[in-house]
């Protein structure tokens, strides 16, 4: 599949030739998962605004006279998952949503 796309700063169209399949996973990276809503940067969120987050956050304290606590946590590395068969490392995949299963068919 053929696709059209042009380079940050230039003018020039250009054509990519890419696997079906990684088309479609390109294309569905932008597609939101069911009961999500797609909010575009907004005000002090926008990259062109020019407000710093701790200018606002000062606001905020000053306004609703409270201090704003940052919450601290620490970052864990998961602990990776074993085959219970043969005890090789699993590698994820995807994650498959109860509303996205296969419903099963008993045949006999």
């Amino acid at each position: 599949m053929r696709k059209l796309y042009r380079k940050s700063g230039s003018s020039r169209d250009r054509h990519m030739t890419l696997e079906v399949t990684e088309f479609m996973r390109r294309f569905l990276q932008h597609v939101l998962p069911p009961g999500f809503m797609k909010v575009r940067y907004y005000g002090f969120l926008n990259p062109n605004s020019g407000t710093d987050l701790n200018e606002v956050r000062a606001l905020i304290e000053l306004c609703y006279e409270f201090e704003i606590q940052t919450p601290e946590y620490e970052m864990r590395t998961p602990e990776p998952f074993y085959c219970p068969q043969c005890g090789g490392k699993l590698k994820y995949r995807c994650s498959v949503l109860p509303h996205e299963m296969i419903p099963f068919r008993d045949t006999g």
